[in-house]
């Protein structure tokens, strides 16, 4: 696969615009691969990352996590998905009423003010609410977030040929807060729209035959691009 002659002067175009003002959400819902893939395929979800949070072991790694659980964080424009749009997601997207069977794969929501305790409270209340019983989510506050090792981070995309260009555009550790990077890795894992996809390929700076191996990647997979976040049953 040939590489784009201007991959190191040239941003992706998905990355040129993305807003100065973004609000974060933090969260964990077991393993955080598969949640880093589907919350970053999300309209208005600019950025992802996976790390360590909601312990006290200091500079955790994946070998030494102590107390911590596995979390993702999500960059994210309030005027297009509000914090408790994402609440709903979250929701949505594990078993509620089961209490998580480890600490490193517990569902957390991790509030970063008092804004989101609050907003997180509320959304929990109603859903316990409508469940006719308690919600074992765990709601706490977030003190520090470790950052994964790089091999954690887009881990779908990372396992394709595309990751080549990326890291030709991104040298360094810049493409772990790329948003082509986080909408490459959802599309690659099975998430987004499909309706939007065939316009979401020129936006990521890619070459043509980098364009191709994605499209072929996204065809051949056994299921089509389904709705990011499917109900917990």
């Amino acid at each position: 696969m040939s590489l784009p002659t201007y991959a190191q002067t040239r941003k992706p175009p998905i990355d040129q615009t993305v807003p100065s003002q973004l609000e974060t959400a933090t969260f964990g819902l077991g393993w955080f691969w598969t949640p880093d893939a589907r919350f970053g395929s999300l309209h208005g979800i600019y950025r992802t990352r996976v790390g360590y949070a909601g312990g006290t072991t200091p500079n955790p790694t994946y070998r030494r996590m102590g107390d911590h659980t596995e979390t993702f964080q999500i960059d994210f424009d309030p005027t297009i998905i509000s914090y408790m749009d994402i609440l709903q997601l979250f929701w949505k997207s594990h078993n509620p009423k089961r209490k998580s069977w480890s600490r490193q794969y517990r569902d957390i929501i991790l509030y970063e003010n008092e804004s989101q305790h609050q907003q997180a409270k509320q959304s929990m209340m109603t859903l316990a609410s409508s469940l006719n019983g308690p919600v074992e989510t765990d709601i706490l506050p977030l003190t520090t977030f470790y950052l994964a090792e790089d091999y954690h981070q887009k881990y779908r995309l990372q396992n394709t040929p595309l990751m080549g260009e990326l890291r030709m555009i991104y040298p360094d550790t810049g493409w772990i807060h790329s948003t082509a990077a986080a909408k490459l890795n959802g599309y690659l894992s099975g998430y987004g729209i499909a309706e939007t996809f065939a316009a979401d390929v020129t936006q990521f700076g890619l070459s043509e035959s980098g364009k191709s191996v994605l499209v072929k990647s996204v065809a051949m997979r056994r299921e089509p691009l389904t709705c990011p976040l499917p109900a917990w049953r």
